[in-house]
């Protein structure tokens, strides 16, 4: 009896191990565990130093980077009134070494935004010299010398270039309404352009590029005046085409910092990471000004995340943060063969080589490879995966003219999962980049940064990758592989803080990322987890957790230390629910998230202000755990935030020069804007957050236009040339008969508006309560609000500041600020 009870313990415990294995889906099984923050020992702060042999006096504008064969390639605007085009190469991203002018041609004078792509055997590089129309130039070298094919084709400035999965190309450049698409029948040959809606900035916009990741294109581009303190990145998303029609996400700008030391962010390129999953956005930010009069131009460089069609800038960040990872495995075949690394041996009809290190069961690899002409057509080659023995292993082939195979070889039967054409005209005599990405028993198959098939693979899994080839010797190049796929980094990614946390962004494994009570029976995203993740209305993702001590766990970099507020925006429900948040594994407060039934049919998703909380300056862990109810919710901020009660009176009268936008003239009680003119003036600081605005407003005579009260401000800015609502905030405007909420993000909304009756030639005292989302407006004494406006997904904190547009006889009193505590 007793062996018989011990047995059936056995088989329950095994079947437990093998429930576990099954939900860990690409991960092995782990007990719990501690996580390792020294793998993120080496950092980088923006900008980046001086790099050897820059433009003297000018600095790097329009950064660009190439990533070909595992290298990375940065090209660089000329300066005005010089001839050539700079380069520089880096393995990782953050070390470059100068590589020389990579054209001298006399038409590259003052060469404005350099692009090069790769294809076929050929880089082309695009760039208008001057702003005067572009150029085409060709090279078989990344580094030149590049040699002019075409004469100017036109099309204004910032020309990019993004070539589909279908090898189609397409061509796009800033215009006077937006950017402009045109498409293109190679790499010389343009058709007729047009401007794309929902890509235009409300004043000049430039700098675009495009990206495509699972089946959706990303467009970036910049807006306002390139030496403007609010030059700014947004992106807007398609499905269709590389030319539209684009939507544009809510969480635009995708970066901006008008901070004094660091400020102008813009013209940004996109580019995988070494570790062939992660992205990174390049952009260049302005400092002091050059000798010739100009701004001075930065290069920097942030993580970019995924959480479906959602895209975020991890910043702009100006302060240390860990460097680009790199891959698990990597080398070079194209220099001698590291015997530590690979293992090679010939065969009958031709060879293999093979790495010594294994993938896990869900892993990116990459290989680079060309035919040598002399063995062309009877050269075969198999970039290898999953390769356990010689009886079972994956292989993408290639070499029976322009086809492409994905082959299965299980207990030594061979099979052929997909095949594909390549491009007409691909020359396997040139060197042709192949990407594996297996995912959940899925695989997909890059070539040249296209997607050319996708199967089931249920046979592949861990293994090693390498080359096996028959008909003559391949000449083989950079080949490695990472143990992450499909933007699994980005779980990884440390967040940095100021910032955002999707909540579907937790670290990866059971019980050292997450772990519930009950597993999901379905998930929209990271399936085999058991975590409940729900699309969430806007092509991103959220996640519910049900259970008490049900957590999810993410790992962060404080800026600097202080006390942050804690926002979560959350599904509206009925139902409450408490959360505990966990710094380093140590207990730091419990938040309440009430329960909000939905006021209306449109709000799905509600930022609240959770509580608040003290952070250290550095690298930590932090876990949401569930105390009570149930929770879904899509992303939690932290904002620095005062931390000690205040009350300022007088507020305005102690701005600064640059705190003045526009003409403004003191009247008998406060400020007067010109008619002509839309002037703004603000104080106080952008780490206050709920609290109550006292002021007064005189009405003359006929008044007109309008003019009242910012606040909850942040990234304002001051230029000539710029967008009219050059700030992000709220503004409460006054008018003749009514009052008026607006929301700015660098364009305006009305939010809603009330008639009311304010007396002539007489003080108007006026109050305005900003506490989390809730706005509310009192005249006078009264004790309910002449206006009340509740903002779904409010901006929490900011400076404060008045505001008359083409105004007169409108007269805004100096401000009182009061914090008050929710």
């Amino acid at each position: 009896m007793a062996k018989r009870t011990f047995c059936l313990r056995k088989i329950v415990w095994l079947i437990g191990l093998a429930a576990a294995l099954v939900l860990s889906g690409c991960d092995s099984y782990n007990k719990p565990e501690e996580i390792d923050l020294s793998v993120y020992e080496r950092m980088h702060a923006n900008p980046y130093a001086s790099l050897e042999q820059e433009w003297e006096d000018y600095g790097n504008g329009d950064p660009f980077v190439l990533r070909h064969d595992g290298r990375y390639y940065l090209y660089v605007s000329t300066k005005d009134f010089r001839v050539g085009i700079k380069a520089w190469v880096s393995d990782n991203l953050i070390d470059w070494r100068y590589a020389g002018l990579v054209t001298e041609d006399p038409i590259s004078t003052g060469a404005y935004a350099p692009e090069v792509v790769y294809w076929n055997g050929y880089f082309y590089l695009y760039t208008s010299p001057a702003g005067k129309g572009h150029y085409v130039f060709r090279s078989e070298s990344p580094t030149g010398p590049f040699e002019r094919i075409s004469e100017n084709v036109g099309m204004s400035i910032d020309g990019s270039v993004f070539i589909d999965d279908d090898g189609s190309w397409t061509f796009t450049h800033a215009g006077p309404e937006g950017i402009v698409g045109v498409p293109m029948d190679g790499p010389a040959s343009f058709g007729f352009g047009s401007a794309i809606p929902e890509t235009f900035l409300g004043h000049w916009t430039e700098g675009s590029m495009i990206i495509k990741r699972n089946g959706t294109y990303y467009m970036t581009f910049t807006g306002n005046h390139v030496f403007s303190k609010g030059y700014r990145i947004h992106y807007a998303v398609a499905k269709e085409s590389p030319l539209g029609p684009y939507r544009v996400p809510a969480n635009n700008p995708l970066a901006i910092s008008t901070k004094a030391d660091f400020f102008g962010l813009g013209h940004n390129s996109i580019v995988m990471g070494p570790d062939l999953d992660s992205y990174y956005i390049v952009y260049h930010n302005l400092v002091g000004r050059s000798g010739e009069g100009p701004p001075v131009r930065q290069m920097n460089i942030d993580r970019l995340v995924f959480n479906g069609d959602k895209m975020n800038v991890l910043g702009p960040t100006h302060y240390d943060q860990p460097v680009p990872q790199l891959a698990a495995f990597a080398g070079r075949l194209d220099e001698a063969i590291d015997p530590t690394k690979w293992e090679a041996r010939t065969e009958p009809a031709g060879g293999a080589i093979v790495s010594k290190e294994s993938t896990h069961s869900c892993f990116t690899a990459e290989f680079n490879l060309r035919i040598d002409p002399g063995s062309l057509p009877d050269t075969r080659i198999g970039a290898l995966f999953s390769y356990v023995d010689d009886a079972n292993f994956g292989s993408v082939e290639i070499g029976d003219g322009n086809r492409i195979s994905l082959i299965s070889v299980s207990d030594g039967v061979r099979s052929t999962l997909a095949e594909a054409e390549l491009p007409a005209g691909t020359d396997l005599t040139k060197l042709h980049a192949i990407r594996v990405e297996l995912e959940e028993g899925r695989s997909r198959i890059y070539v040249d940064g296209g997607l050319k098939m996708e199967a089931a693979a249920a046979s592949f899994g861990a293994g090693k990758i390498g080359y096996r080839y028959e008909g003559g010797e391949p000449i083989l190049s950079y080949t490695a592989f990472s143990n992450h796929v499909n933007g699994s980094s980005d779980f990884e990614s440390v967040k940095p803080l100021p910032g955002t946390i999707e909540a579907a962004h937790y670290l990866m494994r059971a019980d050292r990322g997450y772990s519930v009570k009950k597993h999901a029976d379905s998930a929209a995203w990271r399936t085999t987890d058991g975590v409940d993740i729900r699309e969430a209305g806007d092509g991103s993702y959220s996640v519910a957790l049900h259970d008490k001590g049900d957590w999810l766990r993410y790992t962060v970099n404080v800026s600097e230390s202080g006390t942050y507020a804690f926002d979560l925006t959350v599904k509206p429900s009925q139902e409450s629910a408490s959360i505990e948040l966990l710094v380093d594994d140590r207990k730091v407060g419990i938040y309440q998230v009430p329960g909000m039934p939905s006021t209306s049919p449109d709000t799905e998703w509600t930022r609240i202000r959770a509580g608040r909380t003290e952070l250290d300056k550095g690298l930590h862990t932090m876990t949401v755990k569930l105390q009570t109810g149930r929770l879904e919710w899509k992303t939690m901020d932290f904002g620095r935030i005062e931390a000690e009660p205040f009350r300022q009176e007088q507020v305005l009268e102690q701005s600064g020069a640059d705190d003045v936008h526009g003409i403004w003239q003191k009247g008998d009680a406060g400020f007067l804007g010109a008619a002509d003119a839309d002037s703004k003036m603000y104080g106080g600081s952008p780490l206050w957050s709920d609290y109550r605005i006292e002021t007064a407003v005189t009405l003359g005579d006929k008044p007109s236009g309008q003019a009242g009260v910012l606040f909850r401000v942040t990234n304002e800015s001051d230029f000539p040339h710029q967008v009219k609502d050059a700030l992000t905030g709220y503004f409460l405007a006054v008018s003749a008969n009514k009052l008026e909420l607006y929301k700015h993000n660098y364009d305006s909304v009305l939010l809603h508006a009330e008639k009311v009756s304010l007396q002539r030639n007489e003080s108007n005292r006026l109050r305005i309560d900003a506490i989390g989302g809730s706005i509310r407006v009192y005249l006078e004494d009264e004790s309910q609000p002449v206006l009340a406006y509740d903002d779904p997904d409010a901006l929490m904190q900011g400076r404060v500041g008045i505001r008359s547009v083409y105004a007169e006889r409108i007269e805004i009193g100096d401000l009182t600020v009061e914090s008050v505590q929710p």
